[in-house]
């Protein structure tokens, strides 16, 4: 995205928004509140993990899902290899969502033309997120995260991915802090407010002056093609959002 278009964005936003919520909540925060849902029902045959995650229930394994899912995993495993260097994914666009410099975190590297055109269709070579690893190495490619609409329905879910096999997960009820507030009260596990605080219901984010959001982006599902254990392939679900001094970090 560029600084033009960034910026049009963030304008578009802002003109949209009461006067209230533009000087109260951030630009990115207003974007997931845009991007997201007015609610957090869904089709997808589902339960809820802690507070803020949603995860779809296995399915009915279907003649064909073993190989489809196999499939998928070694169009991960050539996404891995091409991107092995971090420095290639920057090059052709992604960049990395809130990375907070910690050594061993998980960082989504994410090119949102990819992104959106998987509204319509996944292309399993060119994920719209790599997942990658912070060692003392440098950034390790571990896996790739496909995505859907966040009002898929589970025949939507199936095609991408099979719901008997993959773990489909959404980003939901969280509340978002008001600008006022310092970081370290919108953000992390300690906190009131953001994807892993405490609030997690409309009547309490209300209560605390803050912004609801129901759904935070789509469904996501990542793949981990060289897990040692079969049973990770498929298991990835964590998708924590870091805000801090470090979140240019690569």
């Amino acid at each position: 995205m560029t600084k033009r278009i960034a910026a049009t964005l963030g304008f578009l936003l802002l003109v949209s928004l009461t006067p209230a919520m533009a000087q109260q909540f951030p630009i990115w925060e207003s974007l997931l509140h845009n991007y997201g849902a007015k609610t957090d029902d869904t089709q997808v045959p589902s339960m809820k993990m802690g507070n803020h995650m949603q995860m779809s229930l296995k399915g009915t394994a279907q003649a064909g899902d073993e190989q489809r899912a196999g499939d998928i995993v070694a169009a991960a495993k050539r996404v891995l290899v091409r991107y092995a260097d971090v420095d290639t994914a920057l090059k052709d666009g992604y960049k990395p969502f809130h990375p907070s410099g910690k050594m061993g975190e998980e960082v989504h590297y994410s090119n949102y033309r990819y992104g959106r055109q998987e509204r319509e269709h996944v292309n399993y070579d060119q994920p719209g997120s790599i997942l990658y690893k912070r060692t003392p190495e440098g950034m390790q490619a571990v896996g790739v995260m496909y995505t859907a609409p966040q009002n898929a329905t589970p025949e939507q879910l199936n095609a991408v991915a099979p719901l008997s096999i993959a773990t489909w997960h959404r980003h939901v009820d969280f509340c978002g802090g008001p600008r006022s507030l310092p970081i370290s009260e919108q953000y992390g596990p300690q906190a009131k407010f953001g994807p892993q605080g405490s609030i997690h219901t409309e009547e309490a984010c209300k209560a605390a002056g803050g912004l609801w959001l129901p759904v935070v982006f789509g469904w996501m599902t990542h793949v981990y093609p060289n897990s040692k254990n079969p049973s990770e392939v498929w298991a990835g679900m964590d998708m924590h959002m870091h805000m801090d001094a470090n979140t240019d970090s690569d």
